[in-house]
């Protein structure tokens, strides 16, 4: 074969191997010799709950054996709860991995519980569900002849998750009138001329309905504690079961924050988690809406906060944190 002639031979492989990227890469046959990336899930875990949603946490490690940097465009994912799909999406990336150099992305999947719920039918029967999750990594390669333009690396994992489908509520909610020495010690703190039997009074007035207008008694202006009392009743309508010793919070009361603190004070009564709380409103923190829950009987209630629960250590291991951001309607 004269030198014309293996020249064009060589031009014919080559324009094969650029027509042979435009099918899927794993398809294409990498020549022997020609390294490729490696890719592996170091780590699939549940990150983090709340009784609403969960986050997964993929922990995705990419060698690149080439002279020039690597980037990981996209993801796709598809998930299945117990062989239902809940939904496919793509998730784009910049994660870069440097020249012949390695590197670990964490990836976060979010999926909503209620969401779950609409494709699970016998969902309330349920304690734990099986959940898939499936996809693709996409990763472009360099302009390098004899590989494709894009390495795809299909993966799938599995996890069970815990079925939460929870009401939360305010019950027993009580508020105590601080006594006339606690009054007379806070005005005198406040360094106000303030009458005590004043502010006695119009508390008294508060606590039992009547309206009350605590900036011109010179309520704002001390910070008089009244004792606040109420059970955060956590039922979940499906069968796994939601313990936690302590709970740390924020309480807002008409959108209006008037404490935080935290609660060691939980026991269960049947399928309903009881949460104690004991804490102060300070009379700083009596603004329009906590005032109008006096006088109307009722009101809106928030709380925030987190706390950890344990689950089987097949699902996790170690203790999970458990974010609450709960609200609902409760009464006097």
């Amino acid at each position: 074969m004269n030198t014309k002639m293996l020249t064009v031979t060589l031009l014919a492989l080559v324009a094969m191997s650029c027509a042979s990227t435009n099918s899927e890469a794993l398809q294409f046959s990498i020549p022997q010799g020609v390294k490729q990336p490696e890719v592996s899930i170091k780590d699939f875990d549940i990150k983090r709950i709340s009784l609403r949603d969960i986050d997964f946490q993929f922990d995705i490690e990419i060698s690149n054996p080439y002279p020039v940097g690597l980037k990981l465009a996209r993801v796709d994912f598809k998930v299945d709860v117990e062989n239902k799909q809940l939904f496919s999406t793509t998730t784009p990336s910049g994660f870069t991995v440097k020249a012949r150099g390695k590197a670990v992305s964490p990836l976060v999947l979010n999926l909503e519980y209620s969401k779950i719920i609409g494709i699970v039918k016998d969902y309330k029967e349920k304690e734990y569900l099986n959940c898939d999750i499936s996809g693709e990594l996409h990763i472009p390669l360099p302009n390098i002849p004899g590989i494709p333009k894009t390495f795809k690396f299909p993966f799938k994992v599995s996890k069970r998750i815990p079925a939460i489908k929870p009401s939360v509520a305010v019950h027993n909610f009580k508020v105590s009138a601080p006594s006339m020495r606690e009054i007379q010690d806070a005005i005198k703190k406040s360094g106000k001329n303030l009458n005590p039997d004043r502010i006695f009074g119009a508390i008294g007035d508060m606590l039992n309905g009547k309206k009350v207008d605590a900036k011109s008694i010179g309520l704002a202006d001390l910070d008089v504690k009244l004792k606040v009392n109420f059970d955060l009743k956590i039922k979940n309508e499906s069968r796994a079961k939601l313990f936690f010793n302590k709970l740390q919070y924020d309480f807002s009361i008409n959108n209006e924050k008037v404490f935080q603190g935290d609660s060691g004070n939980t026991r269960s009564v049947g399928d309903t988690l009881i949460v104690t709380v004991a804490n102060e409103l300070s009379s700083k923190s009596l603004g329009k809406g906590v005032l109008r829950v006096f006088e109307e009987r009722k009101g809106a209630f928030k709380v925030r906060g987190e706390t950890l629960i344990n689950l089987p250590a097949d699902i996790k291991k170690g203790p999970l944190g458990l974010n609450f951001d709960e609200g609902g309607e409760f009464g006097l």
